[in-house]
């Protein structure tokens, strides 16, 4: 019955462009995973949000290259993670308390009555979260100002209209945030890359938390050559548990309408 969702048709197709060596049922099984996946996550922010008695340190199995972070930590210039839609990304959020002051953009979300849920989730745990938007922008500025964190999660597709280029994503043109781009136009920020992955051991879930640095080329003054570098960085994170990815954005979505609708089904 999972399968037949319009969630699981946009998963299937996205899967298949990621891998198109895969049989069709490797291609459904991991279709199966990835949803099942996003399900989890509602659980996790569940928990995260009502429970009193959280205890990070014990959910954490472990954390790599946490030295990368602290060096950018310690330039004094404030700091972009970017996070792909992996895992349970809302984690990170709980893992960053106290380590530094965390600002966050966010678009709402299409399924209504979870805005409140997630932005309570995440205030929560003292992040400030800021629409993505100018007045959003403008508070977003200051923050880096102040030598705070900014997260955001830049393999989110940019509405029609809104401004972006196009992108190698695992092989296939993908429409682009220039978002990153503008911010490190305007302020000397470090860029660091993250990500939270789930390790399923013995009926019970912890995480692991990685933090990389992105190649040189991310900070190019050149667009294009910044949103190549930036999509290869969110590839290599989302190659380290694959089934956990949200393949079920329309991130090949056309840019107009002659272009083919990848998504329609047949």
């Amino acid at each position: 019955m999972l399968l037949k969702t319009e969630a699981a048709h946009v998963t299937l197709t996205n899967i298949k462009i990621f891998d198109p060596s895969l049989s069709d049922r490797a291609a459904q099984d991991m279709c199966l995973s990835s949803l099942s996946n996003s399900l989890t996550l509602i659980y996790e922010l569940s928990k995260l949000r009502f429970s009193s008695r959280l205890n990070p340190e014990n959910m954490i199995q472990d954390i790599e290259n946490i030295d990368i972070f602290e060096k950018a930590q310690a330039t004094g210039r404030g700091v972009l993670l970017l996070m792909p839609h992996l895992g349970c990304w809302e984690f990170m959020n709980v893992f960053l308390k106290g380590r530094m002051k965390v600002s966050a953009l966010y678009d709402k979300p299409n399924v209504n009555g979870l805005d409140d849920f997630i932005t309570s989730t995440r205030e929560k745990f003292g992040a400030r979260m800021f629409p993505i938007n100018i007045s959003g922008l403008r508070q977003l500025f200051k923050s880096l100002e102040r030598n705070e964190l900014l997260v955001f999660l830049p393999d989110q597709v940019p509405d029609y209209g809104a401004r972006g280029f196009i992108g190698s994503f695992f092989g296939h043109d993908a429409y682009t945030s220039d978002l990153v781009h503008r911010v490190i136009s305007k302020f000397d920020s470090e860029i660091v890359f993250g990500s939270v992955v789930r390790i399923f051991s013995e009926g019970k879930v912890k995480y692991r938390i990685c933090f990389e640095k992105p190649a040189d080329e991310i900070y190019s003054k050149n667009v294009e050559v910044h949103i190549s570098s930036l999509n290869r960085s969110l590839e290599r994170l989302v190659m380290k548990a694959p089934e956990q990815y949200q393949w079920s954005y329309k991130r090949y979505k056309r840019l107009n309408k002659s272009e083919k609708n990848i998504y329609r089904r047949q």
